[in-house]
């Protein structure tokens, strides 16, 4: 599940204390956007999740600023709603997990193509982005998966003897392999309408701003902050759903949307190659079991999002 993690947001005082030296902040007018269920998002919030957002994908530099503050915005409304209901169940300021958050920021910098944490804290600070936060954002995300993982990790459902026919029948422990570089986007629709209306808009934006800005815009997955990045995956770390989608494909083409549980998905191909390397069954077994609860998990994380969006109180001035 290693694919799965990212995500705090400090009250306005303290944030507000944190950049008290920036003038560009001092000078702005404070203005509260939304409440979270008493929890207020002002401007400044925004604009500082907006710094962050950047500094993961550069990409939102082609989306116009009032696009990359609306994103920003939603963000933040995730991130209360989240902590609101974490609030119930733990106790976020007393977080000992520590070796598990250091694990997850390395591949957090990695993704950014940053070689340590030195230069990570270097690379933030040109966004005016302390490292700090990225760890609190990054707390969040620990806490939120380990929730959802307690409460669904027994309706997990993986039929291994599937998996194993999938592993004989696709030759998938053995040599000449491909290896994907892939991105994504995930999006919902309740109706055949909407479908239509999300495609169309989706497909429109990938022409005119690209894949990564796209996906920043529209995906609900946690991948969507790093411009829909899935980064490389085995072909026998996949699914044979997403396997039969992707054989046909070549490197720079989008798949259709296709059906994956309760969401659409929609993937770039951006690298892929063939390497030589064989595998014993049953670890790629475990790769594909693996592979299977990141998937359910994630399901289910997002239809429990969806749940308590709805019973949140949000108010947008």
């Amino acid at each position: 599940m290693h694919v799965l993690i990212l995500k705090i947001s400090f009250s306005f005082f303290l944030i507000w204390l944190t950049f008290i030296n920036s003038s560009h902040l001092i000078a702005s007018e404070i203005k509260i956007i939304n409440k979270v269920n008493n929890e207020i998002i002002t401007n400044i919030d925004v604009e500082i999740e907006y710094k962050y957002l950047l500094a993961l994908n550069n990409e939102l530099k082609k989306l116009q600023k009032s696009e990359g503050l609306k994103i920003a915005n939603d963000s933040l409304i995730r991130e209360k709603i989240k902590i609101n209901e974490l609030e119930k169940y733990y106790d976020l300021k007393n977080f000992k997990q520590q070796k598990l958050l250091e694990n997850i920021l390395k591949n957090f910098y990695l993704r950014l193509n940053i070689s340590n944490e030195k230069e990570l804290k270097e690379y933030l600070k040109s966004y005016n982005v302390k490292l700090s936060q990225v760890k609190e954002k990054i707390k969040l995300e620990i806490l939120w998966n380990r929730h959802i993982s307690k409460k669904f990790s027994s309706q997990i459902n993986i039929d291994k003897n599937k998996l194993k026919k999938e592993i004989n029948d696709n030759k998938l422990n053995i040599t000449n392999i491909i290896e994907y570089d892939l991105s994504e986007i995930i999006f919902q629709a309740n109706s055949s309408e909407e479908f239509k209306q999300k495609v169309n808009e989706i497909n429109l934006n990938i022409d005119t701003i690209g894949f990564k800005s796209t996906a920043t815009k529209f995906s609900i997955s946690e991948s969507a902050k790093f411009g829909g990045s899935i980064g490389k995956v085995k072909e026998s770390q996949l699914s044979n759903e997403i396997r039969e989608i992707l054989k046909n494909m070549e490197i720079g083409q989008i798949s259709l949307p296709q059906k994956i549980r309760g969401s659409f998905m929609i993937l770039l191909i951006n690298n892929k190659n063939l390497i030589k390397q064989e595998q014993d069954e049953e670890l790629v077994l475990k790769n594909l079991i693996e592979f299977e609860q990141r998937k359910q998990f994630e399901q289910f994380s997002q239809i429990y999002f969806n749940k308590i969006k709805i019973n949140s109180k949000i108010d947008v001035k």
